[in-house]
């Protein structure tokens, strides 16, 4: 389940069951510090309005709508959502759900391509917005950096487009990889000795045994090379990737402690 603040409107992370994408409220820590009026009535129409925006963008997706898109996001942000929040949090649990949709049969590949290239271009949308608080002044950049990767042959881009902006909104520094580019990449002498992590995202469970492979490659690196390892993804959060030695598997990204 998505957990959002019920007081600020932001997305908090995900609890199980993780393959239930509906909205479910809590408060973040700095919100439960301030000890808000929850039983206000603008706090419950803030919740309402945010569980509205999420079904109508899906909505709009269905019939590839993308001009009702723009004012839904505009709204969200109105009602106090960060544009980051409205990726994470509604974007990503879309495409997530598009794609039980089709595994069930209930919709044709055709139509899984078309909510993609909506996605995408409601992602171009919000990233305009998101870089433009880029370009405000921010809070010092913590040390390390974040690559990211599908696991071979996942070939679904949007997630990890998804989270890359997501962490860069944190102050974190990222790198797209692939396969055939992440040992070289992990070896550079530049980034020898600071702190690495690779994510991995992972669609399907018969891609587990590449990303063993592909995580025994990255183990065997020297000392200053080596990253801790995290894999996430839609089979990991319905629960259908055994155990890989060395590798952290991860339901919800807020479970990493960035924040």
């Amino acid at each position: 389940m998505l957990k959002w603040c019920c007081h600020c409107q932001q997305f908090i992370g995900e609890m199980p069951p993780y393959a239930d994408f509906s909205v479910t409220h809590g408060l973040c820590r700095k919100c439960a510090r301030e000890q808000p009026d929850l039983l206000r009535g603008d706090e419950y129409a803030h919740a309402v309005l945010l569980r509205d925006i999420f079904h109508e963008l899906f909505d709009a997706g269905r019939r590839n709508d993308f001009e009702s898109a723009g004012p839904l996001i505009d709204q969200a942000i109105a009602a106090n959502c960060r544009p980051v929040d409205i990726l994470l949090g509604m974007i990503a649990p879309m495409l997530y759900e598009i794609g039980n949709a089709w595994e069930r049969g209930t919709l044709t590949v055709e139509g899984e391509h078309e909510f993609t290239a909506f996605s995408e271009r409601v992602i171009d949308l919000v990233e305009g917005k998101i870089r433009q608080a880029w370009s405000q002044p921010s809070r010092l950049a913590p040390d390390g950096c974040y690559f990211l990767m599908n696991a071979p042959g996942n070939t679904h881009v949007v997630g990890m487009r998804i989270l890359g902006l997501w962490l860069r909104n944190q102050g974190w520094r990222t790198r797209h990889v692939d396969d055939r580019t992440v040992l070289d990449v992990l070896s550079e002498p530049s980034i020898a000795g600071e702190p690495k992590t690779l994510l991995v995202s992972i669609a399907l469970p018969e891609q587990r045994d590449a990303v063993a492979a592909l995580a025994g490659r990255v183990q065997a690196l020297p000392g200053p090379g080596r990253p801790n390892i995290v894999l996430g993804g839609y089979a990991v959060k319905t629960g259908q990737v055994p155990r890989i030695p060395g590798v952290m598997l991860v339901a919800d990204i807020s479970a990493l402690g960035i924040d």
